[in-house]
């Protein structure tokens, strides 16, 4: 799933790159523990930054530089302390660097790829990832300050860097894929303009964003042979690995949800709270002694991992069949879901529910083609372009607006030259049963 930080200020942006983002202690399952970093977004290619992420590029973009010259592209916000209206000191916003986009693969697939040491799924949620975040960008936006709208660019720059181990508990990092993606304080208008970053549409994104992640990781990890099922908050997870052994991979899970119980509270704000709170401060184990723990740990359980890999060399690799058809049963569905309440909806909501149902039965491109291609007969009807949202309605939801309206209409006709819409029994009724009703309400 996708998770997006607070932003970072320059200052957190370094500190976070020299020890987490580019830090060896991060990959114990990499051969040369450096880790996987590579550049991403239209704004890197204009930049030519290609290949891992150099901590040089990396600073110049967190204080608003462009990366190959050092020019100012954005204000830099240096922070102030001055005495408030309270007679107390007060330190202004430092510059804001960007953003930490974080994708997180199932536990069952990283235990897959790095217990049991199947790199192709390693590679199966790169990619993933670069697809999720090529979706993302479209919805970039451009802070134009005063009281014009945010312009919607399409263009970011993004650095990423992918780890294999979760936050340690008593100096143990459990097995995690995961990928960081800083997302830069900085865009570019059409007419050449750079601008910082409004970034209140990559936060709306996040659900249909994770859609797209888990989508594209499902359709790859079955290409490979492995069987999936549906995890309890939509997931894909590879199937053949028992509860309990992948509840015991999860340390860090089960000491934040020990601390949320301990605390008699609950909730998504509470459990980044309690994250924050739980952080181990204790030295790192070795690469030797943690690897040495994730073997203890899979052969206590019969050594799973192996089996599930082995499963899928033996199953071989497919193709998906008919993932034009099922394309078009999956935005059916998704149609008659989100209808159902609403008469209009975000283009995202369609797409994110069309993926779900979808998922490793079509691909997101088989999905955005039958939806754009809907759009082109008429089926969705685009009613409103809200910044980068679009809002969509259905021929349908048309017709029977519509129909109430001659309804209403018919009805205004039929009362013509009679004052009363209901007959006068009724109104001295409804006088009888209502004396609280004021002289106004009455004549209404």
């Amino acid at each position: 799933m996708l998770t997006i930080s607070k932003p970072l200020s320059a200052s957190q942006a370094r500190t976070y790159h020299a020890k987490e983002f580019a830090s060896q202690q991060q990959n114990y399952w990499t051969r040369n523990q450096q880790g996987h970093s590579e550049w991403q977004g239209r704004l890197a290619v204009q930049w030519n930054l290609k290949g891992p992420v150099h901590d040089e590029h990396f600073a110049r973009l967190a204080e608003g530089q462009d990366p190959r010259t050092g020019e100012q592209l954005v204000r830099h916000q240096v922070p102030r302390t001055y005495e408030g209206k309270n007679g107390k000191d007060v330190t202004s916003v430092e510059h804001r660097a960007g953003w930490d986009a974080t994708f997180s693969a199932p536990k069952s697939v990283s235990i897959t790829a790095l217990v049991g040491g199947d790199d192709r799924v390693r590679l199966a949620h790169r990619e993933s990832v670069r697809e999720a975040l090529a979706e993302l960008e479209r919805y970039t936006q451009a802070r134009i300050g005063n009281v014009h709208a945010p312009e919607t660019t399409g263009k970011f720059a993004a650095a990423t860097f992918e780890h294999d181990t979760a936050r340690p508990v008593d100096g143990y990092a459990a097995p995690q894929l995961h990928t960081h993606a800083v997302l830069f304080n900085v865009t570019e208008r059409d007419n050449g303009q750079t601008r910082a970053l409004q970034p209140h549409e990559i936060f709306v994104s996040q659900r249909y964003v994770t859609a797209v992640y888990r989508s594209e990781l499902a359709l790859r990890l079955e290409k490979l042979g492995y069987e999936l099922e549906r995890g309890k908050h939509g997931q894909p997870e590879v199937k053949g690995y028992t509860k309990e052994y992948l509840e015991a991979s999860s340390p860090r899970r089960e000491q934040i949800k020990d601390h949320l119980r301990e605390q008699g509270i609950d909730g998504a704000k509470a459990a980044q709270i309690a994250a924050l709170h739980t952080r181990d401060r204790k030295e790192l184990l070795s690469q030797e002694e943690v690897l040495q723990k994730h073997w203890d740990l899979a052969a206590q359980y019969g050594n799973q991992a192996d089996r599930v890999v082995a499963r899928a060399w033996a199953h071989g690799q497919y193709q998906t069949r008919e993932p034009e058809v099922n394309a078009q049963r999956a935005v059916t569905w998704a149609r008659d879901h989100v209808f159902e309440r609403s008469a209009v909806i975000d283009r995202r909501a369609i797409l994110e529910s069309a993926l779900a149902r979808g998922m490793g039965e079509t691909t997101y491109a088989s999905i955005q083609q039958e939806f754009e291609r809907r759009v082109r007969t008429g089926e969705f009807r685009e009613v409103a372009h809200n910044g980068a949202a679009l809002h969509f309605t259905t021929s349908d939801m048309i017709r029977m607006e519509r129909e109430i309206i001659a309804r209403m209409q018919e009805g205004n006709r039929s009362s013509y030259g009679d004052p009363m819409l209901v007959s006068p029994r009724m109104r001295i009724r409804t006088e009888d049963l209502h004396p609280e009703l004021s002289s106004a309400q009455r004549s209404a």
